[in-house]
């Protein structure tokens, strides 16, 4: 189908919804609140049993950043099929690499915009490469949530208003960028150094061309794409191998709306309009999910429609209490429930057999929610009350099929729940690996 990038992408580039209690408005839909210490008590693990997809601990985003805390959470994903190890790679990594590019390629305003796409993301690892957090802001290596991305960003957007950045000769000054980013990070010395020597003060290198930066990086504790093992299937002989992150992200097609290249490349596919197109859509997400692949989806959320207690979100709930503060949202699909022809309900989080997941391909295959690991924080008393897994979200067909009132927004970037004129479907897409 052809969709509406503008309203698509209004999330990604533009002013969006980032919390419920903390009024910033910048980026991702994000379920934060400033007031309400982040928790970490190692229950944010799956041990699901239908899927299986072998996620990492969730994670609890405190800017308008979801995109990048949703494509970590799926190379950590393809990273622990791979290698049995569970890798904490830095979300704010790549957030800094995507402030220099706004600033340094003269794309910032008087504020940094803190959204972005799954192919952005993917540029910026095969730019960048990726980094374990506590090679990057160790003080964060075990938070569930980082407070210095919330500083820096405040700092950066001080620096571009009035400070040593809001001149654009000043932006024009790659070294100065750097240095003022990194003043905004709070980074050591140490680290600063090493993305010197990998770099250069003014990012004269990248990882994806010059061979002398791949090299420096094994030494500076920095991971290009090509070396981060990754679990991909080989959709000529149906195995799965151990290939790269760089095979996972291809190459750029060389615009948002080109197909990513390579033999194992992710790709978005949009959501269709009719029901039968939607279902052969559904059965290729279960077949990656059979295959315990991690698939990326994009989707717009109304807290309206969340539960309290189920931390479900319902269209039933929607409509019962009318529209409420929306946003756009990425996340990692995890696992889904469904009523299958011949086997009756096949429930989330209960192990089933090939037969059932066989069956469920059906064309008559009632999917009833998909599971997500969220970047929210796990356990929430706050927000939700009792969650299947702490962190995770079930968003049911139902809500995911819509249409949901699309409300604009006000002067200050809030949701005006008394202007909705616009019927929308909040499922936007899901990014599939190549071969489903």
């Amino acid at each position: 189908m052809s969709l509406d990038w503008t309203k698509k992408t209004r999330w990604l580039s533009f002013v969006s919804l980032l919390a419920l209690a903390t009024g910033a408005t910048i980026g991702c839909a994000a379920e934060s609140s400033s007031d309400e210490p982040a928790t970490d008590d190692g229950t944010s693990v799956s041990t699901d049993d239908i899927t299986q997809v072998d996620q990492s601990k969730v994670k609890r985003q405190s800017i308008g950043n979801c995109w990048l805390y949703a494509t970590t959470s799926w190379l950590e994903a393809l990273n622990k099929g791979a290698t049995d190890v569970e890798q904490n790679t830095s979300e704010s990594w790549l957030t800094y690499w995507h402030w220099y590019e706004q600033i340094a390629n003269g794309r910032a305003g008087s504020e940094i915009s803190t959204g972005g796409s799954y192919g952005t993301a993917a540029d910026l690892i095969a730019r960048y490469g990726v980094t374990l957090e506590k090679d990057f802001i160790a003080s964060e290596a075990e938070s569930e949530m980082s407070n210095r991305q919330s500083t820096a960003l405040n700092a950066v957007n001080a620096a571009l208003k009035s400070g040593a950045l809001k001149d654009p000769t000043a932006r024009r000054d790659k070294a100065l960028v750097r240095k003022e980013l990194d003043k905004a990070w709070g980074l050591d010395a140490s680290v600063s150094a090493r993305m010197d020597a990998v770099f250069g003060k003014a990012v004269t290198r990248t990882l994806d061309k010059s061979t002398y930066a791949q090299n420096a990086a094994k030494t500076n504790k920095i991971i290009p794409a090509k070396d981060f093992p990754a679990r991909l299937k080989d959709t000529t002989t149906g195995q799965f191998v151990k290939a790269t992150l760089a095979e996972a992200i291809g190459k750029s097609g060389g615009g948002w709306w080109a197909q990513r290249e390579g033999k194992y490349a992710f790709n978005e596919v949009n959501y269709p309009r009719d029901a039968a197109s939607r279902r052969a859509f559904w059965k290729r997400v279960q077949k990656a999910l059979h295959d315990e692949v991690p698939v990326i989806t994009s989707w717009k959320v109304d807290f309206n429609a969340l539960s309290s207690s189920t931390s479900h979100f319902s269209l039933e709930e929607l409509q019962r209490r009318g529209p409420g503060r929306q946003g756009g949202h990425m996340t990692v699909m995890h696992d889904y429930q469904a009523d299958v022809p011949g086997f009756g309900l096949l429930k989330a989080g209960e192990q089933a057999t090939p037969e059932q997941m066989n069956a469920a391909l059906a064309d008559s295959t009632k999917i009833s929610f998909v599971r997500v690991k969220n970047s929210w924080g796990g356990v929430r008393p706050d927000r939700w009350s009792d969650a299947a897994i702490p962190g995770y979200h079930d968003l049911d067909l139902a809500y995911l099929d819509g249409p949901i009132k699309e409300c604009s927004e006000n002067a200050s970037g809030e949701t005006d729940t008394h202007n909705c004129p616009n019927d929308v479907t909040p499922l936007w897409d899901v990014v599939l690996p190549a071969g489903y």
